[in-house]
């Protein structure tokens, strides 16, 4: 219902000249009959519980109802509103899942996040249109297409324990090059973090077996800049121990990109072209610390801090923020994780036991290591029993020389603070754990079907 020239007037921040984006969600609404305005104002008064403002507004030919609504909280306020679905390519209901591209009405709300707090927010729009409409099937970001189903929703958003997550502000794409391009480079970028306020990051001409590294080093640097203060055009920044990258314009660095590569100006123009819209925001290329050249400066990927990350030897910096919200997603669905891991071992299958011993880690601190900054280190996992979990050192940590690869020892399971599972091309970690057991089903079915018999001739 409004667009981001209404905010046009407010300041950008910073030297990226980022102006304030909106974020968008679309609540499915199952039923035949659409919810009522007397129904929306009254559920939502009742779910604020305090002081909350709710006005009807013009709508446009497919609103049947439109309000601005003022609640603590949100700074900027709400404008939410209802109206048919509208036909959904086959991607989409892929996407969405059969619940909600089934639904005849949805619910639509827009904000401007505060760019102090827009994890808070976030949490608190998501929270609004599933807490209030609990018939609400599920919720779509518009910003960056997650979808959160309802058990999500209830899991993630309503529990007595829920809170925050600023991953959720982002997601993170791995774009290719032209046709005639060069396909073992790609380009990683962010989409969504022009809405709290910063540019969206990316990584040019990354080769593609580095890929996984150099999204951990984005993820990494989004949870530092909306905690921190964002660099200017030009300057660096240390994200770990002897871990510094450069912030670039992008201006400042496709003219030493090859014409077909994901990054280059004619790549951008056809991006922009085929919708996609992140490509037209204020975008910061995050560089190696110094220039390649002598006589013409070329601003390259910072191979050498994602091989560190790659190689196990980067000790990154993590805001409070990002650790408490990867502890929670990882407590709330660890009993998946240790579901999904002894329906495995449970077999008795030596493939399937190796699976689960070399497929499922865990982040946790460092054993014995203590002060400002400690050690958070990835761990293959070998037995789960009860609060306790017995895993395998995956790389020797910085902080501890005298634990070598292979070392095992038994923690509480409260140290995890972060899980993922690999199986065969496949990765999922906590926002993928409703559908893990399925991946996990998958591959004990295929296993177990039985070879084909040879007829007889």
């Amino acid at each position: 219902m409004t667009s981001p020239e209404d905010h046009a007037d407010e300041q950008p921040v910073h030297g990226w000249e980022v102006e304030p984006q909106e974020s968008g969600f679309v609540a499915f609404w199952p039923h035949e009959e659409a919810l009522t305005a007397a129904e929306f104002s009254t559920a939502v008064a009742a779910w604020v519980g305090g002081e909350v403002s709710i006005d009807a507004i013009e709508t446009d030919d497919d609103a049947i109802w439109a309000f601005g609504v003022q609640m603590p909280g949100i700074d900027s306020g709400l404008v939410v509103w209802c109206e048919r679905s509208r036909d959904l390519s086959e991607r989409d209901q892929t996407q969405i899942g059969d619940g909600a591209s089934q639904s005849p009405w949805v619910i639509r709300l827009q904000t401007i996040l505060s760019s102090d707090e827009p994890a808070e927010e976030y949490f608190m729009c998501v929270g609004l249109l599933g807490g209030a409409m609990p018939d609400v099937v599920a919720i779509l970001d518009v910003v960056t297409g997650e979808v959160y189903p309802r058990a999500r929703i209830d899991r993630d958003f309503l529990t007595e324990d829920a809170a925050p997550v600023e991953r959720l502000l982002w997601r993170l794409g791995r774009y290719e090059a032209l046709p005639d391009g060069d396909c073992a480079f790609v380009l990683l970028g962010t989409c969504g973090l022009s809405r709290c306020g910063i540019p969206e990051l990316e990584l040019i001409e990354v080769p593609r077996e580095h890929s996984e590294s150099g999204a951990v080093l984005l993820h990494t640097l989004a949870g530092l800049l909306l905690e921190n203060e964002m660099p200017d055009p030009g300057e660096t920044l240390e994200i770990g121990d002897d871990l510094v990258v450069r912030f670039q314009k992008v201006g400042d660095v496709t003219p030493c990109v090859t014409a077909s590569a994901a990054g280059s100006e004619p790549w951008r123009v056809q991006a922009r072209e085929h919708g996609l819209s992140e490509f037209a925001l204020p975008r910061a290329v995050i560089c190696a610390e110094k220039a390649l050249g002598n006589f013409r400066s070329l601003w390259v990927w910072p191979r050498e801090v994602v091989e560190r990350i790659e190689a196990g030897k980067a000790v990154l910096y993590m805001t409070q923020h990002s650790v408490r919200s990867t502890e929670r997603r990882a407590r709330s669905t660890w009993g998946l994780f240790a579901t999904a891991f002894a329906s495995l071992m449970r077999t008795g299958n030596p493939d399937f036991q190796e699976l689960a011993r070399t497929g499922f880690t865990v982040q946790a601190p460092v054993p014995d290591t203590a002060g400002d900054r400690i050690e958070q280190s990835w761990f293959r996992v070998q037995k789960i029993d009860h609060d306790a979990v017995t895993v395998a050192v995956v790389d020797q940590p910085i902080t501890r020389q005298d634990v070598a690869p292979g070392f095992q020892f038994t923690m509480p399971t409260s140290n995890v603070t972060d899980w993922r599972v690999e199986i065969g091309d496949e990765m999922f970690d906590p926002d993928d754990a409703d559908s893990l057991m399925l991946a996990i089903d998958r591959v004990r079915n295929v296993d177990a079907v039985p070879p084909a018999r040879e007829e007889n001739s």
